[in-house]
């Protein structure tokens, strides 16, 4: 009996030894499957900046409309060096790795919710100095795009022929935004015709700039040009 006892405790204390993301490693890529945005768990992986991040799709707990998705960071030990969480996720949808600041190392970008077309991100980007993740705010939009200057554009389509493109200055502090265009198309003569105008303007002080010169500016920018050149 005494030895069936300590067998067992061998082997418990064996399987909490493990690390605990041995099993992760052999996770499906989340850019594999295939969501709904129903809020069923579930598990999933990505790499980014050369480490292996285990994403997790909580069980609603009862009562609750929105779910929580969480991200271990494995280091090159197989430890956990860090947990991002998003605690207010409407949908659940795969994130995704994307440079966001250029810096030639992988953001994370995590959809909170999906409406017809555009998604709400949260954006984590990765700080070399400090080998973590920060929140630095969160967007809206088809997706993510980035400036020649550094900026951060992000297009969201407002109706049949409009759409908003916002930009935003990007630091470890978070995301400011610059300026949000309106673009309105109209078919003239069997092609698109479009407007571009400044909606909002409220960070273009930060980079001196009048409301006329950001819309010379930003509507001449790849990412405005939502119906083509």
């Amino acid at each position: 009996m005494r030895r069936t006892i300590f067998a067992v405790a061998a082997i418990v204390l064996a399987a909490c030894a493990q690390p605990p993301h041995t099993a992760g490693e052999a996770l499906q890529p989340c850019a594999a499957l295939q969501m709904s945005g129903e809020l069923t768990p579930g598990e999933c992986r990505l790499e980014a900046s050369g480490q292996t991040l285990h994403v997790r799709f909580a069980e609603l707990a009862a009562g609750m409309q929105s779910g929580n998705v969480s991200i271990d960071v494995i280091g090159s030990d197989g430890q956990v060096d860090q947990t991002v969480l998003e605690s207010d996720v409407s949908e659940y949808r795969a994130p995704s790795v994307q440079d966001v600041d250029g810096d030639g190392r992988g953001d994370i970008l995590i959809p909170l919710m999906t409406g017809n077309v555009n998604t709400d991100y949260a954006v984590w980007l990765y700080s070399g100095a400090d080998g973590r993740f920060e929140r630095v705010g969160a967007v809206s939009g088809v997706e993510i795009k980035r400036t020649d200057e550094g900026y951060v554009a992000v297009p969201a389509r407002s109706g049949a022929a409009s759409w908003t493109v916002s930009f935003f200055r990007l630091d470890q502090e978070g995301l400011h935004p610059l300026v949000t265009l309106q673009i309105d198309g109209e078919e003239v003569g069997g092609a698109i015709r479009s407007t571009c105008t400044v909606l909002e303007g409220d960070g273009l002080a930060a980079i001196g700039l009048n409301e006329r010169a950001a819309q010379e500016k930003f509507c001449a920018e790849p990412a405005a040009q939502v119906f083509g050149p």
